[in-house]
């Protein structure tokens, strides 16, 4: 299946939309995703779900703040666009004549003094020792992979994030899986180009959470996305040992 976005799937419909409200949807992806919502009307009934399903999620995060070098940025930015202004002095009027003429000698010879005085210390003084400038060019993270899986013709569904570059997968889910979750758990697979699954690691019980990619996993060219029912903690195999409740591709925007 191609990895490029086919905005008819009705899958990937919803998963881009919960994208655009997540704002990980960005560049040439997030301005042709918003050029179809001034035209499809289905796309924009996905997006308001999904602005309800994750708002209560922004009183969750704890504010935080900039680092010095952020300030230091602005500051330097602010200052360079300021300019200030000398007012003229109040009822004064131009002199004229002969003390015009002597003020502005006066001031010239003692402009030139001063200026002697502060180039004879520039040229006398050692040269400043180099300083090191550190500076944090920002570096471009390729988009994450999308699943949208919902077991059957049921209303539970997880919206699946994978941030290979971050090392990072994010559910979202919607909905209750009846459970036991004493006795069993639900585990993410990814199935490779060969067919072989490879555990991503066990869900969140209520469905929603973050949890780091398995160490020496690399994505495979065109994933596929699973969840199966195994026994409290996971497979104890390291393969699927219970039914497959859903299956769908991960797909990266480009």
């Amino acid at each position: 299946m191609s990895g490029r976005m086919k905005v008819e799937h009705p899958r990937l419909k919803q998963a881009l939309a919960a994208e655009y409200v997540l704002g990980t949807l960005a560049g040439r992806a997030r301005r042709r995703f918003e050029r179809l919502l001034g035209v499809r009307a289905d796309l924009r009934d996905e997006v308001r779900w999904w602005e309800r399903r994750l708002a209560p999620l922004q009183h969750g995060f704890t504010p935080q703040t900039p680092r010095a070098v952020v300030w230091a940025a602005i500051e330097k930015q602010i200052n360079a666009q300021t300019v200030t202004a000398l007012p003229p002095p109040a009822g004064a009027a131009a002199p004229r004549g002969l003390r015009l003429w002597q003020a502005w000698a006066l001031t010239a010879t003692a402009a030139s003094v001063v200026l002697a005085i502060g180039l004879a210390r520039e040229l006398n003084r050692p040269p400043p020792p180099a300083q090191l400038v550190r500076v944090e060019v920002p570096v471009f993270q390729p988009l994450p992979y999308v699943a949208l899986l919902r077991p059957g013709e049921s209303e539970v569904q997880w919206l699946v994030t994978l941030s290979p570059e971050r090392r990072l997968i994010r559910i979202t889910g919607s909905g209750k899986f009846p459970l036991d979750f004493s006795r069993e758990s639900l585990e993410l697979w990814v199935v490779g180009d060969d067919g072989t699954p490879r555990s991503l690691g066990v869900m969140p019980d209520d469905g929603d959470g973050e949890m780091p990619m398995p160490r020496g996993l690399t994505m495979p060219a065109k994933p596929t996305l699973a969840v199966s029912r195994e026994p409290a903690g996971g497979s104890p195999t390291g393969l699927p040992t219970g039914p497959v409740i859903t299956v769908s591709p991960a797909l990266r925007a480009s």
